[in-house]
């Protein structure tokens, strides 16, 4: 038996006549029905031609394509090629489109169409996003000030409440499965490996290890049962790296099992060691609770979660202070998010210009990272203590008793000149006594 190209083949003499046309440089039926899709080629069996390939991961391609009745543009998701024939990744993507097209939310995608095509590879169609991941936007940034990062992170965790209540389970919440569109929206994509909590049928085996391993929660990594407080886990980790600039353990990145050991067992550093701008007390606390390793000493819902990011995105707008010239320079454009560059504790946060940001750290798996800020030092507020009264008063006193002695040393040096270069009568001055008894002698003698 031979596995090739997701289809389980017998020896036989079509194998052998598919060898011939592979060796021979000539495609067969499969390699052509399952090859890459090229700019105006239609999609076979559906009413989609394709214009441009948007991206692909392991499972699926996403491809930019029109109607060719309608003139409309969206996103199509296809399985991937590698992946024709497999039903149990065939039934995943149904049921991905299928738990997007349930939920209608503002940061959620909408889904307008699904089907297969003529080789059997299913496809959904969903609105055609203009803008860039987080992960992208975050190392255009470097570090997102701290009241954007919440304006962000309450956008996900909105569309979050609503996908738990529905029963779905993300499981693989990351920068790179958050989009931020040109309007300032935020959109959570990619329910490819979503958990179904009310689904009988489940799709993934009990003892499978599901997600990312930079962003997956403690029981994700050890194969056991997720709810929707794995997400919160993702979450966390999320607000982290949006405001410190790194994880709390890309020291790790690249060792998939020393990652996942780190986020079982180690502690994370408090994000305030590693962020190079001033991060609020609340925030931390909140951050830490998030991404704690007990499932129970987190938030519990992301509703839960969100009450508590508001709080504080409300109080960094309300305490909002005119951003700094250089802080400016790492807050998003106006195309992008309202920018922010105060704290909640109404500190001015100052960033490190655009010049001197430290280079980015080398890509992993093709994707663009965010910059290494461990050892980049923490900017401080510009905005000076204000004196004390008392001190104010004691510093006028001692002001004034310096004038006074000038005053007085002044008037004292122009008298003394006075009085040796303009003599106050015409009268010569007394001749000293020694002079007088000289003249009484010289006047006896005479």
């Amino acid at each position: 038996m031979l596995y090739t190209r997701g289809a389980l083949l017998a020896p036989s003499a079509p194998l052998a006549g598919q060898r011939r046309a592979l060796v021979e440089g000539e495609p067969s039926g499969d390699a052509r029905r399952h090859r890459a899709l090229v700019e105006g080629e239609p999609l076979p069996g559906t009413p989609y031609a394709v214009v441009r390939l948007l991206g692909q991961g392991g499972m699926g391609e996403v491809y930019e394509v029109e109607h060719l009745e309608l003139g409309r543009r969206f996103a199509v998701k296809l399985l991937h090629r590698s992946h024709a024939g497999r039903l149990d990744l065939s039934a995943r993507m149904r049921a991905e489109a299928r738990s997007i097209a349930r939920l209608r939310h503002r940061s959620l995608p909408e889904v307008f169409d699904l089907g297969a095509t003529e080789g059997g590879r299913p496809y959904f169609a969903m609105e055609l996003l203009e803008g860039r991941d987080l992960r992208t936007e975050l190392a255009r940034l470097g570090v997102v000030a701290v009241p954007t990062a919440l304006g962000l992170v309450l956008q996900a965790l909105s569309a979050l409440s609503l996908a738990h209540a529905a029963g779905i389970v993300h499981r693989d919440l990351k920068l790179e499965n958050l989009f931020l569109c040109d309007d300032g929206t935020l959109k959570v994509l990619d329910f490819g490996v979503a958990k179904l909590l009310h689904d009988g049928a489940a799709l993934t085996a009990p003892d499978a290890v599901i997600g990312t391993p930079r962003t997956m929660a403690p029981e994700q990594c050890a194969a056991q049962p997720v709810d929707p407080r794995a997400d919160i886990y993702a979450m966390g980790l999320v607000l982290y790296e949006l405001v410190a600039g790194r994880g709390p353990f890309d020291e790790l990145r690249g060792r998939r099992d020393a990652l996942r050991l780190a986020h079982c067992e180690r502690e994370p550093p408090p994000p305030s060691r590693l962020a190079p701008q001033l991060i609020p007390t609340a925030l931390e606390r909140l951050i830490l609770r998030a991404i704690a390793k007990a499932p129970e000493h987190r938030f519990q819902t992301a509703a839960d979660m969100e009450a508590a990011v508001r709080r504080l995105y409300e109080g960094a707008r309300s305490s909002a202070a005119p951003v700094s010239r250089r802080a400016r320079e790492l807050t998003p454009t106006a195309s992008d998010v309202p920018a922010a560059g105060s704290s909640a504790d109404g500190e001015t946060r100052v960033d490190a210009p655009a010049a001197r940001r430290p280079s980015p750290a080398p890509p992993s798996r093709g994707r663009a990272v965010a910059p290494r800020l461990a050892h980049r030092p923490r900017a401080r507020s510009r905005r000076r203590a204000r004196p004390s009264p008392r001190a104010v008063r004691a510093a006028s006193r001692i002001a004034a008793l310096g004038v006074c002695a000038l005053a007085l040393a002044s008037a004292a040096l122009v008298l003394a000149l006075a009085q040796r270069w303009f003599p106050g009568s015409d009268h010569p001055a007394p001749a000293p006594p020694s002079a007088r008894a000289a003249a009484q002698v010289r006047s006896a003698v005479r």
